[in-house]
């Protein structure tokens, strides 16, 4: 008798994993962290417009781009204005403060508006730090649960929010930050600066905001850093979460801020930038900086710093106060892709020494206390010229000659009542030919532009026309324009925004997302055509109707242009054949 064999059963069979079922690697789209970094690079519009759709998880990284995160707080706001910012608060995580009292009349207003600011503030933090708490067990309870944006996007654009950035700036008195810090206990980034002399305690700043990452301390004059950087006890010493230390016009003793570095393992960026040396009388004895020494510490340290200035307020100063040694400039920045200097240090011997660096350079920051000091423009000129890789230029108190930009010598003469020749040639070899920046990709520009000349410069409309057509034509990538205004308002190029001074030839920067220009203005001189184009490409038609009339009118200058081209380029070929 034939014996069967069994068949198999389906539970007598070892079920393998086929390699369709078993763990895919993880992508890094799956990475919060790194999906954070990634979308950092996507422009702010796409991520409004279409990031924020495609899931939940996606929506909550970006949802600080899209709800009203931001709140600007000034005296001359009107009520109603008040009254609208006041529900907001409890939304905002990121607050600007600007107090610019001067006459008693301010003071009033200032003084009511503080008041309502401060009890809105104390009333809110109860409330954020109520929801802060729900939301962390609710994480504990639900750590795997997902659910879709469907339903949900009123209510987590309107959910409390901590304050994560504070700005406070203008005059104001010294003991409002140390009010302000019970309710910035999840502050990251907090910037204090002043218009006049005030002074700081660090410490109590640092125990007030333990989750800071950035701090900068400025004033227009003089911030004293009072008392120490560390508590008194040694128990209370801790490694603190600090990335960025940034400091403008300190004054402060060099061996307390050497023994806070100690507790600082993060830093990556370290800026000094014009110490004063003179503190208060009374208090503080007059200090002398010692650079080399610090570096030496910032290296036993072994701190992760990629970005470091160091600068003395003090235009008598010796070489031993700036980083001109070619040595220790190697040390500081042959690895780093961005440099900050103060515009006094950009001696000749520093410009050779960055010359023999490689080109690697993608920001450059100049630091200054007054345009009027330490001008390098021919040397800034040369420098961008001479750089394809630079990506951000930030030099807001730095002059740059509009004759540089003016390629086709299309400013008339730049001194008022002499237009002798012997005034034009003097005039003329005081700046290097007109040039092109190397540094087409450029996204971040912080400038202030002067007329040749100085005080004694006659402004034209010409100066502005050249200085925005060469903006939008040799940097088109541009996401960020400050055009800073000279100390002395006589040089200043930009005078009016009418449409015959070139402003709207910005409109060719399509990246642009960040605009601001300073310019000296007289009443009524601009109109909203001249204006409304920067606002929204659906201006009116009324708008759009008086800029055609208006630029119906230059046929007569086009045709000028057009011909001082032709004898341009005539020129051009009788060199040429000259030549050969």
């Amino acid at each position: 008798m034939a014996h069967s064999r069994p068949h198999p059963s389906k539970e007598m069979t070892p079920t393998l994993p086929s390699p369709h079922q078993q763990s895919k690697p993880t992508s890094p789209l799956e990475i919060p962290e790194l999906l954070e970094k990634i979308h950092s690079y996507i422009p702010l519009r796409i991520l409004r417009r279409s990031v924020i759709q495609v899931c939940r998880q996606w929506f909550l990284i970006n949802r600080h781009h899209i709800t009203p995160r931001e709140l600007i707080w000034e005296y001359h706001y009107q009520n109603e204005n008040m009254d609208k910012a006041v529900p907001l608060l409890v939304y905002i995580g990121k607050i600007k403060l600007y107090f610019r009292s001067v006459y008693q009349e301010q003071c009033r207003i200032e003084n009511q508006q503080q008041k309502i600011f401060f009890q809105t503030l104390k009333d809110t933090h109860t409330q954020r730090v109520r929801y802060l708490q729900q939301q962390q067990e609710q994480q504990k309870q639900n750590q795997d649960q997902d659910t879709k944006v469907a339903g949900h996007r009123h209510r987590l654009l309107y959910e409390p929010t901590p304050i994560l950035e504070f700005d406070l700036r203008g005059r104001y008195s010294s003991t409002l930050v140390y009010e302000l810090l019970p309710y910035l206990t999840h502050v990251t980034r907090l910037r204090i600066e002043q218009n006049s002399d005030h002074f700081v305690y660090p410490c109590k700043v640092f125990q007030g905001c333990p989750q800071l990452q950035y701090l900068y301390v400025g004033s227009k004059t003089r911030v004293e850093m009072f008392s120490g950087w560390l508590p008194s006890a040694p128990e209370e010493q801790q490694p603190l979460t600090l990335r960025e230390l940034i400091l403008h016009h300190a004054f402060l003793e060099q061996e307390k801020l050497e023994e806070f570095l100690r507790f600082t393992p993060h830093l990556t960026d370290l800026h000094l930038a014009n110490l004063s040396t003179r503190g208060n009388p009374v208090f503080s004895p007059n200090q002398r900086y010692d650079c080399r020494a610090l570096i030496a510490v910032i290296k036993s340290l072994g701190l992760p710093l990629k970005t470091f200035h160091f600068s003395v307020y003090d235009r008598s100063r010796g070489s031993g106060d700036a980083l001109v040694d070619e040595e220790l400039f190697k040390l500081i920045c042959q690895d780093s892709r961005e440099w900050t200097f103060a515009t006094g240090d950009l001696t000749p011997q520093l410009m050779r020494n960055i010359q023999l660096l490689p080109n690697t350079l993608t920001t450059l920051n100049l630091v200054n206390h007054d345009t009027t000091f330490f001008s390098p423009a021919s040397k800034l000129h040369q420098f961008l010229c001479s750089s394809p890789q630079l990506l951000h230029l930030r030099a807001p108190r730095t002059t740059y000659h509009t004759s540089y930009l003016d390629l086709y010598h299309r400013i008339p003469s730049v001194v008022v009542g002499d237009r002798s020749a012997t005034a034009q040639e003097t005039e003329a070899a005081r700046y290097p030919d007109p040039g092109v920046w190397a540094c087409r990709g450029l996204r971040t520009l912080h400038i202030a532009f002067e007329a040749p000349g100085g005080r004694r410069a006659k402004v034209r409309l010409e100066q502005s026309r050249v200085v925005f057509g060469y903006i939008a034509r040799v940097c088109p990538d541009l996401t960020e324009l400050e055009v800073h205004m000279p100390t002395f308002r006589e040089g200043c190029v930009f005078q009016r925004y009418t449409l015959a001074g070139g402003f709207c030839l910005l409109a060719g920067l399509k990246n642009l997302e960040r605009l601001r220009v300073e310019a000296v203005l007289r009443k009524n001189d601009d109109k909203l055509h001249d204006l409304d184009w920067i606002s929204s490409p659906r201006n009116s038609e009324q708008s759009r109707e008086e800029r055609r009339r208006i630029v119906s009118q230059w046929r007569g200058l086009l045709l000028a242009e057009e011909h001082k081209d032709r004898k341009r380029f005539q020129k051009l070929g009788d060199e040429f054949t000259r030549h050969e």
